[in-house]
């Protein structure tokens, strides 16, 4: 009997193994729910954005009659026309195309249509940048260390 007894015990064991190692694991939402329509179309709207061709340089020309915002990037000069509907922000803050200063470093998203018209849709201002003020002051030469001659 002995030997019945460890034999089936060690099937049990077998078995429960068996059973946890194909056990499908769970998801990383501990909750398992369903998205919300809103969480999926903000997912969606987040990887459409994505997708987006991305420009980025120093502001030459802001043209507010006009709509257009004129980029110095690496590939040279490009114009964007803007709508009411492009977001701009400086940092986290969202402000208007007015309050862009020529000189600034952006970076923009933007559509073209099938005629070959670019039009902004992102215009995020970098104040990354080390402005005049943070900029350490030069450093004295050997000529500046020298005492004044006002013995002459």
């Amino acid at each position: 009997m002995n030997v019945a007894r460890k034999s089936v015990l060690l099937l049990v064991v077998i078995a429960g193994l068996v059973c946890l190692a194909s056990a499908p694991l769970r998801a990383d939402d501990s909750t398992n729910q369903v998205k919300s329509a809103t969480d999926t179309a903000r997912d969606e709207a987040r990887q459409k954005r994505a997708m987006l061709p991305l420009a980025k340089g120093t502001l030459l020309d802001l043209d507010l009659l006009r709509h257009q915002l004129k980029l110095q990037t690496q590939d040279g000069v490009r114009t964007f026309t803007y709508t009411a509907r492009t977001y701009v922000f400086r940092d986290k803050e969202k402000i208007g195309p007015e309050k862009l200063k020529v000189g600034e470093v952006i970076a923009v998203r933007f559509n073209t249509d099938k005629d070959g018209n670019v039009t902004l849709t992102r215009v995020k201002v970098h104040t990354s940048m080390p402005s005049a003020v943070e900029q350490p002051s030069p450093t004295p030469s050997a000529s500046t260390n020298q005492l004044p001659n006002t013995l002459q």
